[in-house]
């Protein structure tokens, strides 16, 4: 066998046995090991976030039709979402952004500041 038919072959083989590097983990795998709200959160009893729009899923993940999932970290500071950070998500980075923007516009009627609040927006399709 000539070296270079071999090497591709061998590449081919790899190539195709290889998963790829971010599948998607359906969130039902995933929610044991999910981050859950903070008992501090829990306990304020603060309403729902607001469903997440269609109009806010990214073009790509549109295009592909592609599911996934964030989980959201964020504090609430006088009725207003503060701090908000991905925690986890699936498939990385595809929903991050617009997630993040949608956790920032949640809004609740309390005083004070409540702590390690989670959301986690579940996009399928």
């Amino acid at each position: 066998m000539k070296p270079i038919p071999s090497l591709a072959v061998s590449l081919l083989l790899v190539a195709c046995a290889t998963p790829p590097a971010d599948r998607h983990v359906p969130i039902d795998e995933a929610r044991s090991r999910l981050p859950h709200s903070s008992p501090e959160c829990l306990a304020a009893n603060l309403p729902a976030a607001e469903p997440f729009p269609a109009s806010a899923i990214p073009d790509a993940a549109m295009a592909r039709r592609q599911s996934g999932w964030v989980a959201v970290r964020y504090d609430v500071v006088d009725g207003v979402a503060r701090n908000v950070a991905v925690a986890a998500s699936s498939p990385t980075g595809l929903y991050d952004a617009a997630a993040l923007q949608h956790a920032a516009r949640y809004r609740a009627p309390a005083r004070g500041t409540v702590r390690g609040c989670v959301m986690v927006i579940d996009v399928r399709f």
